[in-house]
């Protein structure tokens, strides 16, 4: 292959859909989607410093040895320019289901069109500026105090960025006039609070991961958890990604914030109707329950390096709605207003929600975290991949996994002695033990056990299993299922779960 051109089928997020701006909310034919076209499902961050801080003074790897960097050219259209190619190809007619929402048949080619692209991209190291913001704890035990809740935006957009990300880092702003002015008024928090506003986040996540890394140990050791908005909102329907042992505590919360168009509670109208998410990774979670789905976490935001990397329990918040201009020009301030939020209403209800989640963690005397609701959650997984390896006729062997899991399972929701501080710790450590030093095979920044991104800003589940399972590596697949029921066993012993 030569290059790669990639554009936006009105099928997908143009005319087919509804109208488009600025009469619709869905991107006009000359719209173009932008994008970082790395490889940062393998590590993000740097692409030369993989693994380690991008601080002045670091080792900086060469730019040859990269293995996230594309080799490659690569460029985006808008379908008005790329209509002109799709029109010039001749060859057979698209196969069942290639058909894209052009008033034309799609042809798969060769020509007679001929393309020449000529890129100009310097490779060049500049600096990128995170904003940190931080309200000390005030709990009179300093091991409480220290302890970190981790509110996470970034700054940084292809153009405007009216959705993405700036409709969250308003919330963010607002967010944190909000806790200084509880600040002055004499009430601080037990926990200590970090609001994390990260730079070049669509150049491969990096604000966030290299301020992961830099400070690995102090996270491993302190944090809580992470409370990601990228973007507060492109409409009015609640959607969340999460750990599984956040669930709970997100019902809760959504629970006590109004929805602004009177109805109810966001839980309310969240249960009414599924959301979705504006990165794709519109997952289902493996159980099956009454209460509103939770999506699990894939990639593509800035939770990355607190879950993937250091298994601190992590949320994605977001009101979403109708949302075509995507990394565009036309996702604007002018596009919210008419499309998006009209009167703003759904950015107030973010800065509501977030707050309350991040103060409830802040004060919590008992860790919201509900193990039993992870160990179901696991052993759906591991039924699914059982029946991925019967598929490929592949020897699997999941009992010992699977027996952990339902040691999990097993748990009484609101762990017993909770409250206590001696006994809440294990609640606030357990994630962690669902990492693998040495990480997933191949790709072993990505060190979490449970969840990993697939190529894109999708999510697998038990990656290093799974991955194993489709290559058809059986002796490989053994051996990732024993580190796994390890790790599930970790946990289960930290929180002293019922023997099986």
């Amino acid at each position: 292959m030569a290059a790669l051109i990639t554009y936006s089928d009105p099928a997908e997020d143009g005319y087919v859909q509804g109208d488009v701006y600025p009469r619709g909310p869905w991107g006009p034919e000359t719209h173009v989607q932008r994008g970082a076209n790395v490889y940062d499902f393998i590590v993000p961050g740097d692409p030369l410093t993989p693994g380690w801080a991008s601080v002045p003074g670091a080792r900086r790897i060469a730019e040859g040895e990269s293995r996230i960097l594309p080799r490659m050219m690569s460029a985006p259209l808008s379908f008005k320019d790329a209509r002109v190619l799709l029109e010039a190809l001749d060859g057979p007619v698209r196969p069942a289901g290639w058909q894209g929402g052009g008033p034309f048949a799609y042809h798969v080619g060769p020509g007679p069109a001929r393309v020449r692209l000529k890129l100009d991209i310097p490779r060049e190291t500049r600096t990128i500026r995170d904003i940190i913001a931080r309200i000390p704890g005030t709990d009179p035990d300093p091991a409480v105090a220290r302890q970190v809740v981790l509110l996470s935006n970034h700054h940084d957009a292809w153009t405007y960025g009216g959705v993405d990300p700036s409709s969250g880092t308003a919330t963010a702003l607002e967010l944190g006039r909000s806790l200084g002015e509880l600040r002055r008024r004499g009430f601080s928090p037990r926990r200590t609070l970090v609001i994390g506003v990260w730079d070049a986040e669509e150049f491969t996540l990096t604000g966030s991961t290299e301020w992961g890394e830099e400070h690995r140990d102090l996270l491993s050791r302190d944090a809580v958890a992470c409370l990601n908005v990228d973007a507060s909102t492109s409409g009015d329907r609640l959607a969340m990604s999460a750990t599984p042992s956040l669930r709970p505590f997100l019902y809760e919360a959504a629970r006590a914030v109004a929805d602004p168009k009177g109805r109810g509670t966001v839980y309310d109208v969240w249960g009414a109707g599924e959301g979705a998410n504006i990165r794709g990774y519109g997952v289902a979670a493996g159980e099956k329950t009454a209460e509103p789905g939770v999506d699990i976490l894939g990639s593509g935001s800035d939770y990355t390096v607190f879950f993937n990397h250091l298994g601190i329990p992590s949320v994605d918040l977001l009101f979403d709605g109708p949302y075509g201009v995507y990394h565009s020009a036309y996702d604007s301030h002018e596009w919210m207003r008419r499309h998006g939020d009209p009167g703003f209403a759904y950015h107030a209800a973010m800065a509501r929600l977030w707050g309350v989640m991040a103060l409830r963690l802040a004060n919590a005397d008992a860790m919201p975290f509900d193990f039993a609701t992870y160990g179901r959650e696991l052993i759906a997984y591991i039924d699914d991949l059982e029946g991925v390896a019967k598929g490929k006729n592949l020897a699997l062997d999941l009992g010992a996994a699977r027996s952990q899991a339902r040691r999990l399972a097993a748990l009484s929701p609101l762990f017993p002695g909770a409250a206590d501080r001696d006994t809440a710790e294990p609640l606030r450590l357990a994630e962690r033990d669902l990492l693998a030093p040495d990480g997933i095979p191949d790709r072993p920044w990505f060190r979490h056990l449970v969840y990993a991104p697939l190529p894109s800003y999708a999510a697998e589940t038990l990656p290093g299993v799974r991955e194993a399972v489709v290559a058809g590596d059986s002796a490989r697949a053994a051996r990732q299922a024993a580190v796994l029921a390890d790790a599930i066993r970790r946990v289960a012993d930290r929180l002293r779960a019922p023997e099986p």
